[in-house]
């Protein structure tokens, strides 16, 4: 999958600061305290040291936007792409549903694992 290049979407513009950080001798930050921010706000289920990327932004003042992404598998990309706005569209609202409860319990479907598929 290609990475996203030009702007971001600015999702809320309600910043708030999770620390100061200056540079190591190799001119890196680090991003321990914004990690455990987004654990907080996401979930501490996401096993986000493992998965993350941040997508690094830059406006005409010099201030620095990251905002966290994840690798989404080829296979999968075409959901994303914006070539099939209206299958994310029920994929979104199915999770949502699924969040929300509102959802019919078929059971188990072990049954069938072994049957022949045309």
């Amino acid at each position: 999958m290609t990475r996203t290049t030009g702007t971001a979407t600015i999702l809320n513009k309600s910043f708030k600061r999770v620390g100061d950080a200056t540079l190591d001798e190799r001119k890196r930050i680090s991003l321990t305290r914004a990690l455990e921010s987004l654990k907080e706000i996401l979930g501490n289920e996401n096993d986000l040291d493992a998965a993350v990327r941040f997508g690094i932004y830059v406006n005409d003042a010099g201030q620095l936007l990251l905002t966290p992404e994840v690798s989404v598998p080829m296979h999968e990309a075409w959901l994303y792409q914006r070539k099939n706005p209206q299958a994310l569209k029920k994929v979104v609202k199915g999770l949502e549903e699924a969040r929300e409860g509102k959802f019919i319990d078929l059971g188990s479907f072990e049954k069938y694992a072994d049957d022949d598929i045309d």
